[in-house]
């Protein structure tokens, strides 16, 4: 278990990280609390993001900086005009590639978000194949299946059911994996290169060296399936300071395939990259962090991210002990968040209302916590969640790297709320009452 002083000893390297990126660092001590450490990181992130503004103030998608090259740490940019040939030149997002065996292909294009990623890479699927039929899982990402659903059965055919791929004949078949699914992530199905053309892996709830990425690669190319992996870059890639909003889409296939796919696979890269001009989804420079890429980058983000996925698993188990009903609460196998559930509908704005009553309590205690959506950051995040499955709204809880006694005060509390306010109020409270209870 981490210690209060190595967690404060963490944050410091994380800190120093971002501050050496300064033109002139600040003289930085120690933070000696956790609160100390998430406010100082975010100063000095500020900090970060004026001073590249205000250096980059007159560069704009048409007007160059003086130099060849514009920096952002270990990225560098060329461009003519940054919407239409933008090139990035960068570290691997996912370092297994250079270790996987056989000559590969694979092409990286960076966007302005994670879901303009998945726009632009299904866009180029459509230009190319003129119709898909993608096999998603049940609770795969809600705006997924609303982006898939939003072009139109005529055009992009959504699917559960394995035995329909081969049915639909003359058009392409993708396969989806999710990283951000509740269950099921793992063993993936008996899928081989006679039921799919594609693997669709979205990776933003995994860090990029995960042990999973890589038995996903493995698994793609040893059954012959070239991949696209689609990533959301504000969540984990930024030591939990949400630097910018930031997607890529990394195709990779077989150079030896004998079926003939790595030319098809090739086209999707360009294409992909042609979808990005034509939407005007290219990545905004100063969202690169310049912090990242680098050997203390890595260690520091496997690190927090794994103490978050230890938090969430810990915070999850003391609840379920605490409230003596573990249906009401949902862990995730990322280890990113966990939800509380109603048993009860509720409207999006009063489970929301729920949250912001439960984070203003747990924060008058002085516990680090916050009403906000997303995961990864330093505080523990509480918002309302759509919960895929079932459609209904539900309160989610995204735990931080904090030291575990902390996360544990804040599970208490959790558990002494719920009980209070969630429990009593799914058996005969009204919405406008369970409103009033809440925010006393």
């Amino acid at each position: 278990m981490e210690t209060g002083e190595s967690y404060l000893e963490r944050k410091y390297r994380e800190i120093s990280l971002i501050n050496s990126c300064l033109a002139r660092p600040f003289d930085l001590a120690r933070p000696q609390s956790p609160t100390a450490a998430i406010d100082q990181k975010f100063l000095v992130a500020a900090a970060l993001k004026a001073e590249r503004c205000l250096l980059g103030w007159a560069v704009t998608e048409t007007a160059k900086p003086a130099t060849q090259y514009w920096r952002a740490g270990a990225f560098e940019f060329l461009y003519g005009y940054q919407r239409a040939d933008l090139t990035i030149r960068g570290p691997s997002i996912y370092p297994e590639l250079s270790n996987l065996p056989g000559p590969l292909f694979h092409e990286t294009t960076y966007t302005c978000s994670g879901m303009s990623a998945m726009t632009a890479l299904l866009s180029a699927l459509l230009t190319l194949r003129g119709r898909i039929e993608v096999l998603t899982p049940p609770d795969c990402y809600n705006e997924t299946r609303e982006l898939l659903e939003s072009f139109g059965s005529s055009r992009v055919l959504v699917s559960e059911n394995r035995r329909h791929l081969r049915e639909a004949q003359g058009i392409a078949r993708v396969f989806l994996l999710d990283s951000s699914v509740r269950s099921g992530f793992l063993p993936f199905p008996p899928i081989s290169a006679r039921d799919a053309d594609l693997v669709l892996f979205d990776t933003t709830c995994l860090w990029q060296s995960s042990a999973r990425i890589r038995r996903v690669l493995a698994w793609a190319l040893q059954s012959g399936l070239p991949l696209a992996l689609v990533r959301s870059h504000a969540k984990l890639d930024s030591l939990g300071i949400e630097y910018g909003r930031l997607g890529s889409v990394v195709v990779v296939a077989s150079i030896k395939d004998r079926s003939g796919r790595s030319g098809w696979i090739r086209n999707l890269g360009r294409q992909t990259r042609e979808s990005v001009r034509l939407l005007g989804t290219a990545p905004i420079l100063a969202h690169f962090p310049p912090f990242a890429g680098n050997q203390d980058f890595e260690r520091c983000s496997i690190a927090r991210t794994a103490a978050i996925i230890r938090n969430n698993r810990r915070m999850t188990r003391r609840l379920a002990s605490a409230c003596q009903d573990s249906r009401s609460i949902s862990a995730y196998q990322h280890g990113l968040y966990f939800t509380l559930s109603p048993e009860y509908g509720m409207r999006s704005d009063e489970v929301s209302d729920l949250a912001a009553a439960l984070s203003d309590e747990l924060s008058r205690r002085g516990l680090p916590v916050r009403h906000a959506g997303s995961f990864g950051f330093d505080f523990t995040a509480i918002d309302c969640f759509r919960e895929p499955m079932s459609g209904c709204n539900v309160i989610r809880v995204a735990a931080s790297d904090i030291p575990a006694g902390l996360a544990d005060q804040i599970a208490e509390g959790i558990a002494c709320w719920w009980l209070r306010i969630g429990f009593a109020a799914q058996h005969n409270a009204a919405p406008a009452r369970r409103k009033s209870r809440a925010a006393g």
